[in-house]
């Protein structure tokens, strides 16, 4: 699979190499296109080609990175045609959030500079709805079409399973994805089965 990363110009990539260091040395609001086009070593007009300012610079960088992780939790089954997963607990495909992962921690740099954006959540609450389109797609494979899970609504339920696996790769992500994407997913597995006040005991 070829990413949106990959696809990018040799321009495009300028840019968007300024845009993640000057985000991680001044922060978003410091940043100006004079700065961004200074540091990427191009002119003012070859920037508004691409983009219309800083903030359609930054929903592009968004959107593409939500794309890439789109294509690898949810389009790449229906693509390949894969069958039906098998059990409840293959809901959460690890092969497919262990991809995830290895592509975040690739382009680590620039989630680190997106997470680190002060008040900024939209990547958080994006990924939020991929992991949910994942999940959708998963229990239509299942059969899953119940209103109500262990007495809990639909809305309430699907907010728990998601919530849970997002904040722990959104935590990863914070903590600087030090550990691999392998320990990432093997605490994902374990959650998938613990009740949480098992981890108090």
């Amino acid at each position: 699979m070829m990413t949106t990363v990959q696809r990018r110009t040799k321009t495009e990539t300028k840019i968007r190499d300024a845009f993640i260091e000057l985000m991680q040395e001044k922060g978003f609001e410091a940043m100006t296109v004079s700065s961004i086009v200074r540091l990427a070593d191009i002119n003012r007009g070859t920037f508004y080609l691409h983009y219309l300012d800083k903030f359609d610079l930054k929903q592009q960088l968004i959107d593409d990175a939500i794309d890439d992780l789109a294509e690898i939790l949810v389009d790449s089954d229906a693509r390949s045609g894969r069958s039906a997963v098998g059990d409840v607990l293959d809901i959460f495909r690890t092969e497919a959030i262990a991809e995830a992962l290895r592509y975040v921690k690739r382009e680590y740099a620039f989630f680190d500079a997106i997470s680190r954006s002060g008040n900024d959540m939209q990547m958080y609450d994006r990924f939020k709805d991929v992991l949910k389109r994942m999940l959708i797609s998963q229990a239509k494979r299942l059969d899953l079409t119940s209103h109500t899970f262990a007495d809990i609504p639909q809305p309430y339920a699907m907010e728990i399973l998601v919530s849970s696996v997002s904040s722990i790769i959104w935590l990863w992500i914070r903590g600087g994805c030090k550990e691999t994407p392998e320990r990432i997913c093997a605490i994902i597995e374990r959650n998938k089965t613990m009740a949480p006040l098992d981890i108090l005991r």
